[in-house]
């Protein structure tokens, strides 16, 4: 998601976010944007889709970085809250080999960071 400022990067992930709940395919429980400054800012939300899955969405961006997210995380859940997938940038413990990576079950494996309409796409398939 190409943008020069921060409430345009905003907007994209609204847009995004919004496109679903018209097609009647999720229901937008909550989407905190909390700007910091003209290019850095934290979004938070939370989507819940007709067969009860939910998405809990993360990102703190700063779009002065060649990769805006400094903080990322993705969590895809079933109706009984058991984890699908997760990405996420987070350190871990003994340190992984990449940051980025996806949590599968009982897996972590490296992976690129996916964007926001790549991990909708993901959980439409």
């Amino acid at each position: 998601m190409p943008a020069t400022n921060f409430s345009e990067y905003a907007r994209a992930i609204s847009a995004c976010v919004n496109s679903l709940v018209t097609t009647g395919q999720a229901e937008l429980v909550n989407l905190t944007i909390d700007q910091r400054s003209d290019v850095r800012g934290f979004i938070i939300g939370l989507l819940r889709f007709t067969n009860g899955a939910e998405l809990h969405l993360r990102e703190f961006v700063d779009l002065t970085q060649a990769e805006p997210r400094l903080m990322y995380a993705y969590h895809y859940q079933d109706a009984n809250h058991n984890l699908i997938f997760r990405y996420d940038n987070a350190a871990h413990r003994p340190p992984l080999a990449q940051t980025e990576h996806k949590h599968i079950s009982d897996q972590v494996i490296a992976f690129h960071a996916p964007t926001l309409t790549q991990v909708l796409d993901e959980i439409q398939e």
